[in-house]
């Protein structure tokens, strides 16, 4: 499969950052557009059920989906990346970057438990490392991001 238009790295980045459960997203390789449906889209879409039984704010993503189940060229690709990406080992292994002891410390016994993703972001700020955080979490999601679209054979545009 030939990708025709790049796709915008920050678009994906996006997609994994939203973590949004009960959605699925497309890429769309003539146009370079993400697709985010939800699944009840999709479903609408394979239940063949007439547009005119949704919501007009719905029927623009069922009729996206209805293109991707019928899609017989290959255009739209499926951006299944959202399960390869694990926050709490990002988590984990940020904090092994810091030097100093008592915050690394501090950031590990925030993350253990229940609450752990609330505690770390309290823990982050409170330490005043949560820009390091957010640079650190990001450059990790480019990285699986590019990673996946080479394997993909999708081009990106920075």
């Amino acid at each position: 499969m030939k990708n025709i238009k790049p796709v915008k790295l920050d678009d994906l980045v996006g997609e994994i950052e939203l973590q949004i459960d009960d959605t699925l997203s497309f890429i769309n390789t003539k146009t370079g557009e993400v697709i985010t449906l939800m699944r009840e889209e999709i479903g609408a879409a394979e239940d063949e059920k007439p547009l005119e039984s949704f919501p007009e704010w719905q029927r623009e993503n069922i009729e996206k989906a209805i293109s991707i189940i019928e899609d017989e060229e290959g255009v739209y690709v499926d951006f299944s990346l959202k399960n390869d990406f694990n926050e709490y080992e990002i988590i984990q292994d940020f904090i092994g970057t810091l030097e100093d002891d008592d915050i690394r410390e501090e950031l590990y016994d925030a993350i253990q438990g229940r609450g752990a993703f609330r505690r770390f972001k309290d823990s982050i700020i409170e330490q005043s490392v949560d820009k390091l955080w957010f640079k650190y979490k990001e450059s990790k999601i480019k990285e699986l991001v590019i990673d996946w679209c080479k394997e993909h054979e999708i081009e990106i545009q920075q």
